[in-house]
């Protein structure tokens, strides 16, 4: 009587477990695997229904049979096995999405867009909006200075003509192609948007 429940467990993770490797497997933010989430939500609603099914319409002395109870029990830990592994998913893909906000600001690659669900868009747009109020509200660019820096100025060309830009310090400069010395701090979210580049000192 075991053998069945075995089996349909078997067959109701493997989705689940192909979601896992698929992402860890991969590189960067890979395009999300609708398929293969649809297919796991399917079949944990399948289960569920089914496991649902028995205990209503079997007897008290039915759902003593140890039969009945072990394939109750498998569908049950079947759910809760699919669970995790959708939700190991979700959450790799969104550590990963918020890694490209501390190494990208709120810039999103544009080879990374098509590759989110609409889902991850709206949660980029959410943690992008909180921090950058905290940014705003602070006075601070948590992005920025991620490791400590060997040095307060730092000399960068600026690529372009980009014009006038407030900075910390509260003073206006107006940036033109040149090579120049600014606050570490001024220039980050520059070089982040290609507009400067940091020269190698020495």
């Amino acid at each position: 009587g075991n053998t069945y429940p075995r089996k349909r467990e078997k067959m109701a993770s493997n989705h689940g477990k192909e979601l896992v490797l698929e992402i860890k497997r991969s590189h960067g933010l890979p395009p999300y695997n609708n398929d293969l989430m649809r297919k796991v939500v399917n079949e944990t609603q399948l289960l569920y229904r089914s496991m649902m099914k028995k205990m209503r319409t079997k007897s008290k002395d039915e759902l003593k049979d140890p039969s009945v109870t072990c394939s109750i029990v498998v569908n049950n830990e079947t759910i809760k096995w699919n669970k995790r592994l959708a939700l190991a998913y979700i959450n790799e893909r969104l550590n990963r999405i918020k890694k490209i906000w501390w190494t990208r600001s709120s810039v999103l690659p544009d080879e990374v867009k098509p590759n989110m669900s609409q889902a991850e868009k709206d949660f980029f747009e959410g943690y992008d909006k909180i921090l950058s109020e905290y940014n705003q509200e602070m006075d601070v660019d948590l992005a920025s200075d991620m490791s400590p820096p060997s040095e307060l100025m730092v000399e960068v060309r600026i690529l372009q003509d980009y014009g006038e830009i407030l900075l910390r310090s509260g003073q206006f400069i107006d940036l033109k192609r040149s090579s120049v010395c600014l606050l570490r701090s001024d220039v980050e979210s520059l070089i982040q948007k290609g507009v400067a580049v940091q020269l190698k000192s020495g």
